[in-house]
């Protein structure tokens, strides 16, 4: 009876200690943590990576309470920056960062999902399109199931520089100019020679003659690049495109095993670093735009109507690039028809 009672007691220890252990182990795989490797396309200390990447880095840590870890490595510590795309649809990342103009070889829509030239979309256009008007769905289909894409990284309006005064769209003939994506097509539009430099090759080029004019970014990263020491002039508004907006890209493998709150808190992080992130460039904008000034840089701003006339060359272009590819027409359709229904009541409510 004795050993009855004892062989009862231990079946119920050992009991207890099966549910003990099983519900321990299943608290401590609730709590398990999750680590992503992922690189920049862009040198993360600089506000290009500051701004974006490294925001998004900080809130997921910290959003997800340490469950989710990011390991996040400088631009060509894995790969190339140009090549980020790449190593996360193939695995070698769990995510990147770059930007969609990357990809326009392959997939010549890119150029849409930031904004246009010949203030065609400008800041608000693009945010209200992208989050509200079915741009991102149009973004993600137009990768398919290679990458998971949400927007990250917002910069402030960009201006141009030029060792002459440019009052005109004609003072632009002739003249070479450094500069990437659907404003080159313009800037041929207006006679001008495009060349297709990095940016750490600009303001060598321009000492040395082989152009006359640049655009890179805002004021800040402008002058910490020099371009107030070697041109004289700067003139606005951005004719090329206004802002970039970049875009996080994450392994398909990888997001689809989170739960359900680290996935949201992967997508809402980078929503919430893009508008952070434009925030604070902004305040570095300010800085630095005064201190062009102070150095006594020449800043100008074209015409109304030359502004007109370089919009109506950017719809020219977007048409003629819409005839040669059907995905990119059918994202511009898309942009034309948000821009049809938004245009009437901002221009009610804008002030003149």
């Amino acid at each position: 009876m004795f050993k009855k009672r004892i062989t009862f007691v231990t079946m119920i220890v050992a009991a207890f200690a099966f549910t003990f252990v099983t519900f321990s182990s299943l608290s401590f795989a609730a709590e398990k943590t999750i680590t992503w490797k992922g690189q920049s396309c862009f040198p993360v200390a600089s506000p290009l990576g500051k701004h974006t990447i490294t925001l998004w880095k900080n809130f997921v840590e910290q959003m997800s309470g340490g469950r989710l870890k990011i390991t996040l490595h400088d631009v060509g510590e894995i790969v190339p920056g140009s090549k980020v795309y790449d190593a996360v649809r193939d695995g070698l990342l769990d995510f990147g960062l770059n930007t969609p103009a990357y990809q326009k070889g392959r997939y010549p829509a890119g150029d849409l999902f930031y904004t246009l030239p010949g203030g065609v979309f400008q800041f608000n256009d693009l945010i209200l399109w992208l989050y509200g008007g079915g741009g991102l769905q149009l973004e993600q289909e137009m990768y398919g199931d290679e990458v998971v894409v949400f927007p990250l990284g917002l910069t402030p309006p960009e201006e141009l520089w030029s060792k002459k005064p440019i009052n005109s769209l004609a003072d632009i003939k002739g003249i070479k100019i450094r500069a990437a994506g659907l404003s080159m097509d313009l800037w041929e539009k207006l006679g001008a020679s495009v060349v297709l430099l990095p940016a750490g090759e600009v303001v060598p080029a321009l000492q040395r003659g082989m152009i006359d004019a640049s655009e890179i970014l805002d004021a800040s990263l402008d002058y910490t690049l020099g371009l107030h020491e070697v041109c004289k002039y700067r003139f606005g508004p951005p004719l090329h495109m206004s802002n970039n907006i970049f875009q996080l890209l994450v392994k398909p493998k990888s997001f689809n095993a989170l739960p359900d709150d680290l996935k949201a808190i992967v997508e809402k992080a980078a929503m919430a670093a893009t508008f952070q992130g434009y925030a604070d460039f902004w305040q570095s904008s300010m800085e630095f735009n005064t201190k062009i000034e102070e150095y006594g840089t020449i800043t100008t701003k074209l015409p109304k109507e030359e502004q007109l006339k370089a919009r109506k060359l950017a719809f020219e272009i977007l048409e003629e690039k819409a005839q040669k590819d059907p995905y990119f027409k059918k994202v511009w359709e898309s942009q034309k028809a948000f821009i049809k229904k938004y245009k009437p009541y901002a221009e009610l409510t804008t002030f003149d």
